[in-house]
């Protein structure tokens, strides 16, 4: 059989921007729905009256982002203080009554319960006026908004999607063998998809996960990347590049992707459950099967980090076709034209 064939090589043969890289999405820091504590008619949800917020605008900090009718919350703290002057002064009376026994005590029992219900009533109405705004705790960009200025809301219904953005945070999952590259206030280049070309810019870890997920096995590393400009948005998609060649000992090759196999070794029972990665290893004009371990895959290679030598020939194109000890035809490799 005919084959091509290509020869193991040492990590460090690549150039230093092939590292292992690991895709994240961007997310502007802090993102969060907000919503009103309070029930009402929405009056403002945006920069003015009459003019809602669009997805992408800047906030300020402070600024208000959305209000609901004030008039309604305004009566009810008027009435909340009213009832709670009333009831101070009935108090105090009851009280000088009580002095001169004019009263029982059962009688000034019940209007300082009644005093400091109205005070309640009162500090509670001040409360509500004050959640009837919504106001931008950092300076930010509204990612969307989910209602329109005039209707009715209930407490806790979510109205915008807010988000700090001077400060943007790539979130991505780690492989074991990599995340000990990560540690809290370590700088690290992000790469963001949407500036290709340009230098990448410098984050800094601020989390790493002390135990892998249940589903991908992989560990929680946030970076977090100065947004001074706002020009990074997000949802843009990042790149990170891990370590260097180095890392992977120095009985590491790297071989192209094509020349992985899998086969079922002959003791499991159950070979579908069970199979095992190889390369074919050119010998005496033979295809011999080399079972191996890999590493990260780097660009169209991987890294073998167990079963191969520096130097050694291995199939390249045919490989799934072999059997174990196949005599085999080594093809000249064609290179392909640009």
């Amino acid at each position: 059989m005919a084959v091509q064939t290509d020869t193991a090589k040492p990590p460090d043969s690549l150039r230093s921007g092939d590292n292992a890289a690991y895709i994240a999405m961007v997310r502007a820091e802090n993102e969060t729905d907000m919503g009103f504590k309070v029930g009402g008619i929405v009056d403002i949800i945006g920069p003015e009256p009459g003019s809602d917020w669009n997805e992408g605008a800047v906030v300020k900090q402070g600024a208000v982002l959305a209000s609901l009718k004030q008039s309604d919350f305004v009566n009810a703290l008027n009435s909340a203080r009213a009832q709670a002057e009333l009831t101070t002064k009935q108090f105090e009376r009851f009280r000088r009554l009580r002095e001169s026994d004019a009263i029982s005590q059962q009688e000034l029992d019940v209007s300082e319960a009644n005093y400091h219900t109205a005070q309640a009533q009162l500090d509670q109405a001040n409360q509500n006026l004050h959640d009837s705004q919504l106001r931008a705790s950092i300076e930010g960009v509204v990612l969307a908004r989910y209602v329109n200025s005039g209707v009715t809301v209930a407490a806790g219904q979510r109205l915008l999607r807010f988000a700090g953005n001077t400060t943007m945070q790539i979130e991505l999952g780690m492989p074991d063998r990599l995340v000990t590259f990560f540690s809290p206030g370590k700088e690290v280049d992000v790469q963001i998809s949407a500036f290709e070309g340009r230098p990448p810019f410098r984050g800094r870890v601020s989390e790493v996960g002390v135990a892998a997920s249940q589903d991908g096995r992989l560990f929680r590393v946030v970076i977090k990347v100065p947004n001074p400009d706002g020009v990074i948005r997000s949802g843009m998609t990042a790149t990170v590049r891990v370590g260097d060649p180095a890392r992977f000992g120095r009985d590491a090759v790297l071989v192209p992707l094509s020349a992985l196999v899998t086969f079922a070794p002959a003791s499991q029972g159950r070979p579908a459950e069970s199979s095992q990665l190889a390369v074919f290893v050119i010998d005496g004009g033979k295809a011999l099967r080399r079972p191996v371990k890999t590493g990260d895959i780097l660009r169209s290679s991987i890294i073998i980090t167990v079963g191969l030598k520096n130097g050694e020939v291995v199939v390249t194109s045919g490989a799934s076709l072999l059997y174990d000890g196949q005599p085999v035809e080594v093809l000249q490799n064609v290179p392909i034209a640009d």
